[in-house]
């Protein structure tokens, strides 16, 4: 056999079995992916996560191609922002508002992504919190202040405005952002959710905190606690019960604590849980908590009223679940696709670790749970749900970005 006639032969035999590679995959079917949308008890995989456009490419309003994945078509989810916010609130049941995290400009937007109007012409720049009173007409902003001249470090300043006037002005004259500056010694902030009132922990020269609760002017000031420790994070989800959190972290065991607005009573409800995170109820009667336990992180109910502890059916971090407004047992979540490591929250909180979350609903009542929302590349944070249960917004912890989530009839 010469030279030529082996090189022929050797070509053809390349072609064939490349053509039976082609074949081969040509004529595989794509992988299925099945989603069960009701369960009882625990929590099935959230399915495959979709494509993720990058904020630059995604327009406001754009309702996107993952709405609510392969669960439940009848869920719509909005990208309601490009740019990231530092928070953002309900404005009735169909509108939002939020502040522009770069800028501190305040924005206006109905949930479907229509009509996104600025309120406000005064600059903050370096805003990282904005929380609204309950009537949404009041708010306390936190910022980074440039250091003064020879300190690298930045200053945290807390401010109060009075919004009302912005959400009925008609002309960008009245768009100033009208309030007042906290004490730079100010570390902590939480809004009242019934009264225009918030409260606030005030680190004093003697090492010592004090709790304060005042006006949305700071005025009528009334000092409820003071303690020699002040590393809490805060929040007021009930009318009377303020919540004193210990700064979550899995290297140290973490404290939950009642703290009564009117008279300053203090009550443990619960303690000695690393890397403890907790969601309270609006009636104060069931909490949602998460820390470390045997198999990593895990997410357990505690009944304050029985003193009892029950599974929550999955695995994930309270920060990430928010309790109903009309239906006191219905809570909402994002469900991570997988928790790995020991470190948690630590690890979320710095970046470390970002997850790619699926929503859920689960009556803690009936045990019923729905899968609301496939994955879809988000971190969910910050999530609240509306007062009539229709919607679901929340901020995506990759960019910032402020998302809406159109909750189906069937699910309340």
């Amino acid at each position: 056999m010469n030279k030529t006639t082996k090189i022929i032969i050797t070509a053809i035999i390349i072609i064939m079995i490349a053509a039976g590679f082609f074949a081969f995959y040509a004529g595989r079917k794509p992988s299925e992916v099945t989603n069960d949308t009701t369960t009882t008890g625990g929590f099935p995989d959230t399915g495959d996560s979709a494509g993720r456009a990058s904020s630059g490419s995604s327009s406001v309003g754009r309702t996107t191609s993952r709405s609510a994945g392969e669960t439940n078509k009848a869920n719509i989810l909005t990208q309601l922002t490009k740019n990231a916010i530092s928070g953002a609130a309900y404005y009735g049941t169909t509108t939002a508002l939020y502040m522009e995290r770069a800028t501190g400009h305040i924005y206006k937007i109905n949930l479907d992504g229509t009509n996104n109007i600025r309120l406000s012409n005064a600059t903050v720049p370096k805003s990282f919190e904005a929380l609204w009173s309950y009537k949404a007409d009041k708010m306390a902003v936190r910022y980074f202040e440039d250091p003064a001249a020879g300190s690298v470090k930045l200053k945290v300043k807390t401010f109060l405005a009075s919004i009302g006037h912005l959400l009925k002005a008609t002309s960008t004259s009245e768009a100033e952002l009208k309030g007042l500056a906290l004490s730079a010694t100010v570390s902590e902030i939480a809004v009242s959710p019934t009264e225009d009132k918030v409260f606030y922990l005030n680190n004093l020269e003697n090492d010592m905190t004090e709790g304060v609760v005042a006006d949305f002017n700071n005025k009528n000031q009334k000092k409820i606690f003071e303690l020699p420790f002040g590393e809490f994070n805060i929040s007021w989800p009930t009318k009377d019960n303020i919540i004193l959190l210990t700064k979550p972290s899995a290297k140290a065991e973490g404290y939950l604590y009642f703290l009564n607005s009117k008279t300053g009573a203090l009550t443990r409800i619960l303690g000695g849980i690393k890397g403890l995170t907790a969601a309270v109820s609006l009636d104060g009667e069931k909490i949602i908590f998460s820390g470390i336990g045997q198999d990593g992180t895990e997410a357990k109910i505690y009944n304050v009223k029985s003193k009892t502890v029950s599974g929550l059916g999955f695995a994930t971090l309270a920060d990430k679940c928010v309790w109903g407004k009309k239906n006191k047992n219905m809570v909402y979540c994002a469900v991570p696709a997988r928790i790995s490591g020991s470190n948690q929250p630590d690890d979320w909180y710095q970046g470390v670790i970002s997850f790619d979350d699926g929503v859920w609903s689960k009556n803690v009542s009936t045990g019923e749970s729905k899968s609301i929302l496939s994955r879809f590349g988000a971190d969910i944070m910050n999530i609240f749900v509306s007062d009539d249960e229709n919607y679901l917004i929340f901020t995506d912890k990759n960019d910032g970005t402020l998302w809406s989530l159109k909750l189906s009839a069937s699910l309340k």
